[in-house]
C-alpha cells in the first residue's frame, strides 16, 4: 500500500519542481499606446495578430508589427461583445442583444451568421470557437454546454451541469484549448470540459470574467496584477510587472508581447 503513495509524492514534488522553474517574463515599461483608436474588447490569435473592437461596433485587425491589415463594420446588430480568434481563418463576432453570431474570414469578410433564438437558445452570454470551426454555447434555460453547427444540430453535450455542481451556473465567458473547453462562471470558478463536453472539474478561481489559456496555464488579470494558474501543478502565482494595472484590465499575452486594454487604450509591453 505505500508504494504507490510513494510514487504520488514524486509526482507531486515533479510538479511542483517543474512550476518552480517555469520562467516568468520580464515585461519592460509602459511603451505608449500602439493602436490610435479608442476601443472596448479585443483578442489576438495563435499567429499574434491582433483584433479591436472599437466604441462604434468596427472589427480591426493589425499585424503583429502594429499595422492595420482590415477593417469590418456592423451597426445593424446592436452592440458586439465578443472576439474569439481561436481559428485565425475563422473570426467569431457576438452580439448578446439579438443573440446573433457573425463568422469572419481572415480578411475580416463576414461569411456565416447565427441566430441563437432561431436555434431554440435564450438568453446566451457564454459562446465561442470550437477547434473544429463548430460553435460552443452554454444553454442557460437547460444548464447545458452545447457543441453546434451551423444548423444549430447538437454535436456535443454536456450533461445538466446543475446537477454536477449542484447549483444552477451562470458563465459569461468560455474558450477551447488543447481539446479542453474552459467556462467562467465569476461566481464558482472555471468549469473544465473534454472535447465532448462532458464535465471534469471545477478550479477554483472565482471572479474571473475572461481569461488566456497558454503553455498549460490560465493567464489572467485580478487585483491590479498580472497572474498565472498552472493546470497541471495547480498552483496560482504573479508576473512581476514594473507597473500597477487597472481594476478592470484585461490583458493578452502573444508573439512575445504583453496587451493591456485599459480604459479604452490598449497598449503593447515586450516581454
Amino acid at each position: 500500500m505505500s508504494q504507490p503513495n510513494k510514487f504520488g509524492s514524486y509526482k507531486l514534488l515533479l510538479l511542483l519542481l517543474l512550476f518552480s522553474f517555469v520562467k516568468m517574463p520580464a515585461v519592460h515599461a509602459q511603451s505608449p499606446p500602439v493602436f490610435p483608436e479608442k476601443i472596448k474588447n479585443f483578442t489576438t490569435d495563435n499567429l499574434g495578430n491582433i483584433y479591436t473592437l472599437t466604441l462604434d461596433n468596427q472589427v480591426v485587425k493589425y499585424t503583429p508589427d502594429g499595422l492595420e491589415q482590415f477593417r469590418y463594420p456592423n451597426r445593424t446588430l446592436g452592440e458586439a461583445s465578443l472576439l474569439d480568434a481561436t481559428n485565425p481563418f475563422r473570426l467569431l463576432l457576438f452580439f448578446p442583444e439579438h443573440q446573433t453570431v457573425l463568422m469572419l474570414d481572415r480578411t475580416l469578410a463576414a461569411n456565416g451568421q447565427l441566430n441563437l433564438y432561431q436555434l431554440g437558445f435564450q438568453g446566451v452570454r457564454a459562446v465561442g470557437m470550437a477547434s473544429d470551426g463548430l460553435l460552443w454555447v452554454y444553454d442557460e434555460t437547460n444548464f447545458l454546454l452545447k457543441k453546434i453547427d451551423a444548423d444549430g444540430t447538437v454535436m456535443a453535450s454536456s450533461g445538466d451541469l446543475s446537477l454536477a455542481t449542484g447549483q444552477p451556473l451562470h458563465p459569461v465567458f468560455l474558450v477551447e484549448r488543447e481539446q479542453t473547453v474552459f467556462v467562467s462562471d465569476p461566481a464558482v470558478g472555471v468549469l473544465v470540459f473534454d472535447a465532448f463536453g462532458q464535465y471534469r472539474k471545477t478550479i477554483p478561481l472565482p471572479g474571473l470574467t475572461e481569461f488566456q489559456v497558454m503553455d498549460g496555464q490560465l493567464i489572467y488579470s485580478r487585483d491590479r496584477q498580472l497572474w498565472s494558474f498552472h493546470l497541471a501543478a495547480l498552483l496560482e502565482r504573479p508576473f512581476s510587472l514594473p507597473f500597477e494595472l487597472g481594476q478592470a484590465s484585461k490583458v493578452h499575452v502573444t508573439n512575445g508581447m504583453l496587451y493591456v486594454l485599459e480604459n479604452n487604450n490598449l497598449t503593447g509591453h515586450r516581454i
